[in-house]
């Protein structure tokens, strides 16, 4: 089931890899970004009863939707945590913080497209899903849905 997932989400992403994502200036002491949402988690408040909070976790094309179609989502409690340029073991290394620790009801992943262009060395498929399902079995152990 969850390489289903995965090998649906990839086929997405590379459709939608035609969005530019916005350009964010990176910290000289946190070049892979795993910190960037650090202050805006700590600034989130947290969900309110019966809030139906959801995560969306990414890169680029994640990163990018809230610029392009933000307005659709007004009012929902939505919470972007798309990064650009990075890749499954990034993600799965910021999950807890970005994901877990702001009690979502479930999250949205999009992500391998950064793996398959090399942006941290070399990827196979099998290490791109293996991460997905990492950070799959992370959300269902703390009770988040997975999209």
């Amino acid at each position: 089931m969850v390489r289903t997932i995965v090998t649906l989400r990839m086929r997405v992403a590379w459709m939608l890899l035609g969005v530019p994502a916005p350009v964010v200036a990176q910290s000289a002491t946190d070049w892979p970004n795993l910190q960037r949402y650090r202050d805006t988690n700590a600034a989130l408040p947290a969900a309110a009863a019966g809030e139906n909070r959801v995560v969306f976790m990414g890169n680029s094309i994640t990163e990018g939707w809230q610029k392009y179609f933000g307005d659709q989502f007004r009012g929902k409690p939505y919470v972007n945590r798309g990064i650009g340029g990075q890749t499954t073991p990034q993600m799965l290394v910021r999950f807890r913080q970005d994901v877990i620790a702001l009690k979502p009801k479930a999250v949205v992943i999009l992500a391998g497209t950064n793996d398959i262009a090399g942006n941290t060395g070399p990827s196979t498929i099998e290490m791109i899903e293996d991460n997905l399902a990492g950070m799959a079995e992370l959300a269902m152990a703390h009770r988040i849905r997975v999209v």
